[in-house]
């Protein structure tokens, strides 16, 4: 898990552009816009392999602490990654609105379908990939509020 958790968690950047108060009375709202390709191809460089948002919070209450990230492939429901990631202001008295960018590394490890694939002894030539749709799915710790965007993971190498 602790390689899973660093494609998403290490790449993380909460660049809070605008932090301002909101309305403590009214529900959180989340907004996410892809960024860069929605396409991501395994034949190009790890470092381009990047599933990326933007991400636009409202009325974030900081007493909840943490909202969750979940990348999922749509055609089998298999859970890729699944990270909490903890909102960190000097405001913790009401409610915020922040801007963030959420990034994910697409790798091998996640996506490949023979069970006997292991990253640290294996090539990504010796993944069975399990291509498609993929939804990055953004909600508040209690889940009440829910927000996706989806990309597509194709493999040009074969």
């Amino acid at each position: 898990m602790g390689s899973r958790a660093y494609s998403l968690v290490a790449i993380f950047a909460l660049a809070t552009i605008s932090v301002t108060m909101a309305h403590a009375s009214s529900q959180t709202q989340i907004s996410l816009v892809s960024l860069g390709n929605t396409e991501i191809d395994l034949a190009w460089n790890e470092e381009d392999r990047l599933v990326q948002t933007w991400t636009e919070f409202s009325n974030f209450n900081p007493n909840d602490g943490s909202f969750i990230v979940k990348i999922t492939q749509s055609d089998t429901g298999k859970v890729v990654s699944d990270s909490t990631i903890q909102v960190i202001t000097q405001s913790q008295s009401s409610a915020i609105d922040f801007n963030s960018s959420v990034w994910y590394g697409v790798n091998a490890e996640d996506i490949c379908q023979n069970e006997e694939f292991d990253a640290k002894t294996s090539s990504l030539t010796e993944c069975d990939p399990l291509t498609g749709q993929y939804e990055m799915q953004i909600t508040t710790n209690d889940g009440s509020v829910v927000e996706s965007t989806f990309s597509t993971i194709v493999d040009t190498r074969v």
